[in-house]
């Protein structure tokens, strides 16, 4: 008896079969899936509902069923160009909190036609007096702070995890509530260790792709031939 679990088995033939359909083609019908693979109508119900989470399916209103989504480009970036600045931005917000005690400067990544990813940044009002008023959004955030506050900034150790994204992360980048994401987040300090602002990035799963570049290895363990 198989250990992987019936659902995802199914999951993995209905991903044959959606690569060989072109985008927007109709997808079969639960019935006919479950008389194909052998499954149950359950079974195959739960495959598609994750590839609807997932954006490799769409659901069409009403009885019509489901549909092979549009493929769409995805876009690689690396860890490093996200902690500097976003590549591309609009809807740039910077607001005050807490009786403007802490900045948030708040942006959407686009790439080509759709968002991609969100960044929001914290900072203490009382080091940036002014920022909230005076930021000039098309300039990258760290190249401003740089310039007018003459920040220096060190070394930042930056985190990732898996999340699901909140209804408004949804909104924002154009996907459904519960859509799974990556999120990055980093506290930045300057030179001398003082913490200038705390950020994370949040990426769609479905449309990026985050590269790393890892120290070469100083020693490398050989295998025996003895």
């Amino acid at each position: 008896m198989s250990a992987i679990p019936r659902y995802y088995q199914a999951k993995t033939k209905l991903l044959d079969l959606l690569s060989e359909l072109p985008d927007n083609t109709p997808f079969p019908p639960e019935r006919e899936l479950a008389e194909l693979f052998g499954m149950s109508r359950t079974t195959i119900r739960k495959a598609l509902d994750e590839l609807v989470l997932e954006g490799k399916l769409i659901r069409k209103a009403g009885r019509q069923g489901t549909a092979v989504a549009p493929r769409k480009q995805v876009h690689r970036m690396s860890l490093d160009a996200l902690v500097q600045d976003l590549a591309t931005r609009e809807q740039i917000v910077v607001r005050t909190i807490g009786a403007q005690d802490v900045i948030n400067v708040e942006s959407v990544l686009v790439r080509g036609d759709e968002p991609i990813g969100v960044r929001s940044t914290y900072l203490r009002a009382s080091q940036f007096p002014g920022l909230a008023e005076n930021y000039d959004r098309s300039a990258p955030l760290r190249k401003f702070l740089a310039d007018r506050y003459k920040v220096r900034f060190g070394e930042l150790h930056p985190w990732c995890t898996t999340a699901l994204a909140t209804p408004r992360i949804a909104g924002m980048l154009d996907i459904r509530p519960a859509t799974p994401v990556l999120s990055i987040a980093w506290m930045a300090h300057d030179f001398r260790g003082v913490p200038i602002e705390r950020s994370w990035v949040v990426l769609r799963g479905d449309r990026a792709h985050l590269t790393m570049h890892l120290p070469r290895a100083e020693h490398v363990v050989r295998r025996s031939t003895a």
